[in-house]
């Protein structure tokens, strides 16, 4: 392994946008190309085989499409087209592939249509669950529920996309290992869901008795953006970054003291505005400011 971020050269093409699951990454160019690299011990890099990449490779398998968005989660890749469709590679035990089934797949898999082919905003990665966020504000989920992390009340698993309907737009989703959160689109009110454990949700007391279905997270207001690592959460403000959740590897940027948070806390070294991208990892935390900040011990 190495630490310290080395160059990466791409002859004639630009990576635009970049996601890394828990030890695979995968990145899109402006030419709508798909590379990935990393563990492939169930077929997450969509390669047709399996054992790990050691340095980015293009998937020739989806050749002919033009890649927009990627998502890697624990085991899994989502990657959306140009053309509004989703294709899936990897483990696939709890349905988070979205094929129906729950057998891996070594190769990216289309899957059916679900959305209209309404162009896709956003997609997401979680432990074993995905979400895809469209243009016109709609939401879908499936893989996992077994502790409510797609929001979806009466079913434990779902293995083909099923919208989450909460009566108003949705701009922003991020799936964590075991739980969700999504910001909603008129109000930038944001609402969790999933496990519970450890202030990750965010939620007041009383709230956690329904942590199978989103509640919003009432001292958050304003909020831009989510993002759900193992046992944490942050949100992005207007003017504040704020964290919640278990941070004993200073992933919440509180300080070495503070190792649980159950409820929302602003992250004081950055305010006003100054934030525009936050990511999170299992036990780590990311944001860009101009400048790129990691948040751990």
């Amino acid at each position: 392994s190495n630490n310290v971020p080395s160059r990466l050269w791409l002859k004639n093409d630009i990576p635009v946008h970049i996601s890394c699951g828990q030890s695979h990454s995968a990145f899109v160019t402006e030419q709508g190309r798909l590379f990935v690299f990393g563990n492939n011990n169930r077929g997450q890099l969509g390669l047709q085989t399996k054992g790990p990449v050691n340095k980015p490779t293009c998937v020739k398998v989806l050749k002919g499409e033009r890649a927009q968005f990627v998502a890697c989660g624990t085991d899994h890749t989502l990657v959306s087209t140009s053309q509004g469709e989703i294709f899936a590679a990897g483990g696939n035990s709890d349905g988070q592939l979205g094929l129906g089934h729950c057998n891996d797949s070594i190769s990216f898999r289309r899957l059916q249509p679900f959305c209209d082919y309404a162009p896709i905003k956003l997609l997401s990665a979680g432990g074993h669950t995905s979400a895809a966020l469209t243009e016109d504000g709609r939401l879908f989920l499936w893989g996992d529920n077994s502790v409510g992390q797609l929001g979806l009340v009466n079913d434990s698993h779902a293995l083909l996309p099923k919208e989450l309907k909460l009566g108003q737009s949705i701009q922003w989703v991020s799936c964590g290992y075991r739980h969700s959160a999504l910001v909603t689109g008129e109000h930038l009110n944001v609402f969790t869901f999933g496990e519970s454990a450890d202030g990750r949700l965010g939620l007041s007391a009383h709230q956690l008795a329904n942590h199978s279905q989103p509640q919003r997270v009432e001292s958050l207001h304003r909020v831009l953006q989510v993002a759900c690592g193992g046992k944490h959460t942050l949100a992005l403000t207007e003017d504040e970054l704020y964290s919640f959740g278990r941070g004993e590897f200073g992933q919440l940027g509180l300080g070495t003291l503070m190792f649980l948070a159950d409820t929302p806390v602003a992250v004081g070294h950055f305010r006003k505005g100054r934030v525009t991208h936050v990511t999170c990892g299992e036990n780590h935390s990311a944001l860009i400011t101009g400048k790129i900040y990691t948040l751990l011990n």
